[in-house]
């Protein structure tokens, strides 16, 4: 029998799975962008396919149309 306090603590773990996820498509994503910088876009694509990163999120990143760093404050 579980507990409320098993209820609280599950549900805690399946939002840590999500910002684990999230980190990791992060971290994908930057590999991404040094494989197009580095090589080209066509490797750096099929990287972010392979590594299963939402198309979306891929075509936003390798066509330039996302927000750099250092334009966040201007």
């Amino acid at each position: 029998m579980r507990s409320k306090n098993d209820k609280v603590t599950a549900t805690k773990m399946e939002l840590l799975d999500c910002a684990r996820q999230d980190n990791l498509t992060a971290q994908k994503v930057e590999v991404g962008i040094i494989f197009q910088e580095m090589l080209d876009t066509a490797t750096a694509a099929a990287y972010l396919a392979k590594n299963k990163v939402p198309i979306a999120t891929a075509l936003r990143v390798l066509t330039g149309s996302r927000r750099k760093k250092s334009d966040a404050g201007n």
